[in-house]
């Protein structure tokens, strides 16, 4: 009998309060990581967002009809029902290359369209195209910069 009260294993109660303060330092740290990759998804989602609307606007722009020159395009794009831009005429300035920048733009459910409207693209070689103008489309959430991207659209 005195040898198997000898041979008695176990964990003590310090053991164990061990072991669980160790268990719940590992919980803390993996708890962390699940709420920072939820921010991230967030912050990846509004950026597919923004650039799946930044593609529609684009693909609209470039679907609507343009003949003459660069000032009847941008007549368009301010009265056409489809784009409905504001001009900002004190924003347009000349680029290092000495190329006009015409700004317009757009408020639409929480999103702000920045459109630039370059007069004299940077385009080399040759279309068949009698003129290109590059524009180059920014979407934003207030004045958080979320998308971007360029097109041409095709003028006479």
């Amino acid at each position: 009998m005195k040898k198997l009260m000898k041979n008695e294993q176990g964990l003590t109660l310090v053991e164990i309060l061990a072991t669980l303060v160790l268990l719940g330092i590992v919980f803390v740290g993996i708890m962390s990581v699940f709420s920072q990759m939820t921010l991230f998804n967030d912050k990846t989602y509004t950026k597919l967002d923004t650039m799946n609307l930044a593609r529609q606007e684009m693909s609209e722009i470039k679907g609507m009809t343009f003949t003459g020159a660069q000032i009847e395009i941008l007549s368009k794009l301010e009265t056409d029902p489809i784009s409905l831009y504001v001009r900002k005429a004190a924003k347009n300035e000349v680029d290092a290359g000495g190329k006009v920048i015409h700004y317009l733009e757009k408020n639409e459910g929480d999103y702000r369209y920045e459109l630039r409207f370059y007069e004299d693209p940077k385009f080399t070689g040759q279309t068949g195209i009698e003129k290109l103008y590059q524009v180059h489309l920014i979407v934003k959430s207030g004045d958080t910069f979320n998308s971007e991207t360029f097109g041409y659209i095709e003028g006479s």
